[in-house]
């Protein structure tokens, strides 16, 4: 019976630590797509590196564990890709990184043909992105951003 009296107890605490880790003014960190560079033609697949600048709106600081997403460009899905890139976001404060996806020509070939053929200095996006962090009761926080983008193709391509 006692053990069970700690238990709810710690479980309370670990509650309300975490309630007030996340205040209700929370808001979500902005995930920005600062670059999109195609790599060399590689087989069936297209390299892509992306830019990121993700910013804390916040007044505390929040521990990223990495990411997950979803690019799409001219309203098709072109690629997946996850991030294992861990930092801690300062309070207020912003953090650059870099991503290397690849998408499968079978499934998006035409609208990167027409974006290559095209050469366009600048490229609209939509991404959908899950941010994983250990802070509070969240796992991951969904983001989603759309914007324009410079666009560079390195090396040979489609």
């Amino acid at each position: 019976m006692l053990h069970l009296k700690i238990f709810t107890m710690l479980l309370m605490v670990s509650i309300l630590s975490s309630c007030a880790t996340l205040t209700p003014n929370f808001e979500q960190p902005d995930l920005q797509v600062t670059s999109l560079t195609l790599l060399p033609l590689n087989g069936l697949e297209q390299r892509f590196r992306l830019g990121f600048r993700v910013v804390n709106p916040n007044n505390i600081e929040l521990p990223i564990d990495g990411m997950s997403f979803t690019l799409n460009l001219r309203d098709l899905k072109v690629a997946t890709g996850v991030s294992d890139k861990a930092f801690i976001l300062k309070p207020l404060g912003e953090s650059t990184f870099e991503v290397t996806v690849s998408a499968s020509l079978l499934n998006t070939g035409r609208v990167l043909l027409d974006i290559i053929n095209a050469k366009p200095k600048e490229l609209a996006y939509e991404i959908d992105a899950k941010i994983f962090t250990n802070k509070g009761l969240f796992g991951s926080i969904p983001v989603s951003r759309s914007g324009i983008i410079p666009f560079k193709v390195s090396g040979n391509q489609l």
